[in-house]
């Protein structure tokens, strides 16, 4: 705001006006300081942020193959296939820790544990191949001195398990299954041809798996379970996201990085992650002792 916004009269057109005002500024300059000074003094501490470590995310997507999640010029054979996958599987949760914590750390009110420090603490538990248990999750949080602790699951990636994708595939096709029956009066060959048709069309956005026409349908679908440690230690809070197709923040790669596996399943990752942090930016808050 200028000098002006700070008196209520217009800005002075004679002489006598500005020499007026250049005597009144000396003066209410220190008193406005003045003012706001004991404004800042009397205005209540903002609460202090809360301290949160993501302590793993775990890939427990049905991966078999290296193939599943990478794309390959040559298909790699069987004895490198398995010793590729552990490693891919081992990159993917540590790029998942990391971008979660980056993501939380732009939400105001929370302080984030950084994630080298969380993955160099980690290793004292066990092997870093291993999931942490509940009771070494709460372990690990204490020792670093959160108040809540994070642990991910990432359940889908890149094709989704039967279980999720009939649920979602029911939830869509039934109506417009109504729709078709009501306007075809059931006729059998229209309502058979539109399932047929249904299913050839929509196999890719749930099932997943397909890349067509610039469009990568690589599911992913994560969820976030916390622990609060500070108060009372309890299971506090859990959000679940999932993405099928991010188009558009696909778009910025250069065409052949875009139908790589890797580049698309990554893509989504990073909206699920980041769908999840702005959920708990609004949600996720450190809550009373249940009364006893």
């Amino acid at each position: 705001m200028g000098l002006s916004g700070f008196f209520p009269f217009q800005r002075p057109r004679t002489q006598v006006g500005r020499c007026l005002t250049l005597m009144i500024i000396p003066v209410a300059l220190p008193l406005l300081s003045g003012c706001s000074g004991l404004w800042t003094r009397s205005a209540p501490a903002p609460p202090e942020p809360v301290k949160i470590l993501v302590a793993q995310v775990v890939l427990d997507a049905p991966v078999s193959k290296s193939s599943h999640i990478r794309s390959f010029d040559e298909e790699p054979s069987e004895e490198l296939d398995r010793a590729l996958l552990p490693e891919l599987v081992q990159d993917v949760e540590l790029h998942a820790q990391r971008r979660l914590t980056e993501a939380l750390a732009a939400q105001p009110g929370f302080q984030m544990i950084p994630f080298e420090d969380a993955r160099r603490r980690r290793l004292d538990f066990g092997p870093s191949t291993q999931p942490l248990t509940d009771g070494q999750l709460r372990a690990l949080g204490r020792e670093m001195g959160a108040d809540i602790v994070l642990s991910g699951r990432i359940h889908d990636y890149g094709r989704l398990r039967w279980q999720h994708w009939v649920t979602g595939w029911l939830l869509h096709g039934s109506v417009e299954f109504t729709i078709v029956g009501v306007a075809t009066a059931w006729n059998p060959a229209a309502v058979g041809g539109y399932i047929a048709y249904d299913l050839l069309t929509d196999l890719p956005l749930w099932y997943g798996g397909a890349y067509v026409f610039g469009w990568a349908f690589r599911p992913v679908h994560v969820e976030v379970e916390a622990i609060q440690l500070k108060g009372c230690e309890m299971a506090s809070w859990d959000d679940e996201d999932a993405v099928v197709s991010a188009h558009k923040a696909l778009a910025v790669y250069p065409e052949e990085q875009r139908k790589r596996k890797e580049i698309q399943l990554q893509v989504h990752l990073e909206e699920v992650l980041k769908n999840i942090a702005e959920t708990a930016g609004q949600s996720l808050r450190l809550k009373d002792c249940p009364a006893s």
